[in-house]
């Protein structure tokens, strides 16, 4: 009976604001987690080289770098580029030998002359050290040139000839070589009879008999200068033809 009593003293009335009641713990809250690391954040590392007390490479080291490796890319074009615009010199074709042949040659004839002859000797004579180099005279200018022009002469008939179009072309130029050369030797030896003849005459020991000989030898070599440059002159009036 006594705890039947207790049992309804204990319930209490369900429409008594005083009433208090053991609330049942809300079951929708979901219970507090732990939040999971942020795993969008790269760990920190530390870059190989970049350490506090390590030195990186200057910025102006770099720099030149690039420019000297940009000057050996534009030293490399620029002797590329030389090498392709060499242009090589067109052929001469035999009327262009022909011409530097017969100009050279023309100019030997002129000045190869007896008076030529007569200065060489008289200046050999009055200065043997000086081998005829007299100052300031056109003869004197005229020796100097001499054996470059029948140089030049030469090597422009010779072209001529190697590729002359026909076999006259060919005579031509061939004749006008053995004439030049000839009057050339001719010139020498006019240039010598002359020295001895002075040399003789101003030897105090000199016969008359040695002096004539002497100028008969210069008489021979007048005459032989003279036909040589005749036959030069020919020689070059045929070679006129071919131009």
């Amino acid at each position: 009976m006594l705890i039947l009593v207790s049992a309804c003293d204990a319930i209490t009335d369900p429409t008594d604001p005083t009433a208090t009641t053991t609330q049942a713990p809300d079951t929708t809250q979901a219970p507090d987690t732990t939040q999971a690391p942020d795993t969008t954040q790269a760990p920190e590392t530390t870059e190989p080289g970049t350490e506090e007390g390590e030195s990186t490479t200057p910025w102006w080291l770099l720099i030149l770098i690039g420019i000297a490796f940009l000057v050996l890319i534009i030293a490399f074009v620029s002797r590329g580029s030389k090498k392709k615009v060499v242009i090589a010199p067109p052929p001469v074709s035999w009327k262009d030998s022909a011409r530097s042949g017969y100009a050279d040659a023309r100019w030997l004839y002129d000045a190869m002359s007896e008076d030529l002859g007569i200065w060489r000797g008289n200046a050999t004579f009055d200065s043997t050290s000086e081998v005829g180099a007299t100052a300031a005279t056109a003869l004197a200018d005229a020796w100097r040139q001499l054996d470059t022009r029948i140089g030049s002469a030469s090597d422009h008939l010779y072209a001529l000839e190697a590729a002359s179009p026909d076999q006259r072309t060919a005579e031509a130029a061939n004749a006008t070589v053995r004439s030049m050369r000839a009057v050339r030797t001719a010139v020498d030896s006019r240039a010598e009879a002359r020295m001895n003849y002075r040399t003789v005459q101003e030897s105090s020991s000199s016969d008359p008999l040695a002096l004539q000989d002497a100028r008969e030898r210069e008489v021979r070599s007048a005459r032989l200068l003279a036909e040589s440059r005749s036959a030069f002159g020919s020689a070059l009036t045929h070679l006129s033809t071919v131009l």
